[in-house]
């Protein structure tokens, strides 16, 4: 049945059992239905949006369920602007005491893999919507839109659900093959009241955490290095300065300093926002909030906006166009900077 052995580092296996790559049972009848009824924290009722006969579901989950060949569901993870392949892999840990499933990102680089979210324990969530969004529109010359949306939708957390949410997940589940009524089951995986319950997301250090009761997407449970290599797989973005002073640089030992400072030179209101011309000195994340010092006056920025001139390859910020204009010499310092 299954075509290969995967190996997955830093992931210990008991004596007999082996990884298998599960990617073919996405095509079997039973495997929908089975995985959005248990994969997701709690059992919901899937017998109403998917007409599969009991001797399938049966079946699949016997295979899922193997304890000698634990399937992985295997997402590849491309984000646009990285030339380095990631995956989530969602691992069917199949111990006779310990069964559940670990959601893990890997890279192509190397290095140990690492959790996000785990059943069994109940750890998680391992995303947010946002996060699940970019996966989705990834390019997968083997999964589809609609099936990557599915794999990853089960460890999603969030409180702030796309107003479109429903429409979206209701035809992705009917593009893999939900025939009946569909809209409980859409209810049971989107409402963040369910599941994983309502996550807090919040940009820190300059990566996304998560603050839920459970969440290992934060600095007690996973390193600033690995939350950094996560957040890059589900196309976080990050600008370096090409040059400046060393104390800027990233992962400085005894930091006294900002992570980054960007001092302004001109600004420009234009249809988005204000734009922001100046020096970066270290790396900025795309998105994460700010704090704009001009003179001895402080104003919190929500989210900084990273883009880059075509035809100077001038970096550039946007934020908010309600802020006041920064004078020359105004600076942007990290909304965590000391």
């Amino acid at each position: 049945m299954f075509d290969g052995e995967l190996a997955i580092q830093g992931y210990e296996l008991p004596d007999g059992a082996r990884l298998v790559d599960g990617t073919v049972l996405l095509d079997r009848p039973g495997f929908w239905p089975v995985y959005l009824a248990y994969m997701g924290g709690a059992v919901y009722d899937t017998s109403a949006a998917f007409d599969v006969p009991e001797s399938a579901r049966s079946d699949m989950e016997r295979t899922l369920l193997d304890r000698a060949q634990w399937p992985v569901l295997s997402v590849r993870l491309a984000p646009a602007h990285s030339k380095w392949w990631r995956w989530l892999r969602i691992v069917n840990r199949n111990m006779p005491d310990d069964g559940g499933l670990d959601v893990l990102v890997t890279s192509d680089l190397g290095g140990s893999a690492v959790r996000i979210a785990g059943l069994g324990e109940f750890y998680g969530p391992g995303l947010c919507w946002k996060e699940l969004w970019a996966l989705a529109d990834m390019p997968d010359p083997v999964l589809s839109r609609e099936q990557r949306l599915l794999l990853g939708l089960p460890f999603v957390g969030d409180g702030v659900v796309p107003a479109d949410a429903r429409t979206v997940v209701a035809a992705a589940l009917r593009s893999v093959g939900a025939t009946g009524n569909v809209d409980t089951l859409v209810s049971d995986l989107v409402d963040p009241a369910e599941g994983w319950g309502a996550g807090m997301w919040v940009i820190r250090h300059g990566v996304r955490m998560c603050l839920a009761r459970h969440a290992l997407r934060h600095m007690q449970d996973t390193s600033l290095n690995e939350l950094r290599e996560v957040d890059l797989a589900f196309g976080a973005r990050f600008f370096r300065s090409r040059s400046g002073s060393r104390e800027y640089r990233p992962r400085a030992a005894g930091r006294t300093v900002p992570r980054w400072r960007f001092e302004v030179v001109e600004a420009r209101a234009d249809g988005v926002g204000l734009r922001l011309l100046g020096r970066l000195d270290g790396e900025i994340r795309d998105g994460e909030p700010a704090r704009l010092v001009d003179g001895v006056a402080e104003v919190p920025i929500a989210a900084v906006r990273v883009g880059e001139d075509l035809a100077t390859r001038n970096l550039f910020l946007t934020i908010d166009a309600e802020v006041p204009p920064p004078a020359p010499g105004a600076q942007l310092l990290p909304a965590d900077s000391p």
